[in-house]
């Protein structure tokens, strides 16, 4: 298993102390201008972690977030296209169980912007 944290440059003092594999640090808000790079990051980085538990019995990535919204949708979105596509695995343990698409209309409607660009 390893551990992936996307969190936002405002809230990156608040996790001091805290260990992951991988901490990536994203904007505060994401634009539509830059989105697309950012969900590019983030897949980049999943795939990466996941290569490297080639060998590894429990192979998954655990995403933690502590960012805002729009980068919720994108880890439900990549979670789900990157099992699909890649059986890959991965794990968002700070949603309830069983919440893969928030209600959020903003949020939905990243996940399909995402969807159509992946």
């Amino acid at each position: 298993m390893k551990t992936l944290f996307v969190v936002s440059e405002k809230k990156v003092d608040d996790h001091v102390g805290e260990e992951y594999d991988y901490i990536l640090q994203v904007d505060d808000e994401p634009t539509t201008d830059n989105i697309q790079e950012l969900a590019n990051r983030v897949r980049t980085k999943i795939r990466s972690l996941w290569m490297e538990q080639e060998e590894d019995d429990d192979r998954r990535v655990v995403c933690h977030l502590d960012a805002a919204s729009p980068f919720n949708a994108m880890l439900i979105d990549l979670q789900l296209i990157l099992n699909e596509e890649e059986d890959i695995v991965i794990e968002l343990p700070y949603l309830p169980e069983g919440e893969r698409i928030p209600g959020d209309p903003e949020a939905r409607a990243l996940i399909e912007k995402i969807g159509s660009k992946g």
